[in-house]
């Protein structure tokens, strides 16, 4: 079974980000606690991320961590 489309999606920004693979992971940590506290996205019903709004959540999250790729 491969991986749902929201992951695929999250994975193809993290590369455009030049995250490595443990910081992807932490990045899906912060998406998941984004939509939690009720940022998330206007994707679909369940408040999932478009492209461009995981764009802008890449380069917070990326700021919030002082990461310079």
């Amino acid at each position: 079974m491969g991986k749902k489309d929201d992951i695929k999606q999250v994975d193809a920004i993290a590369r455009e980000f030049r995250m490595s693979p443990e910081l992807r992971d932490v990045f899906g940590t912060f998406l998941e606690e984004e939509k939690r506290n009720g940022y998330g996205g206007t994707g679909n019903n369940r408040g999932d991320f478009t492209d461009q709004e995981l764009r802008q959540k890449a380069k917070e999250f990326l700021e919030d961590i002082n990461y310079d790729s």
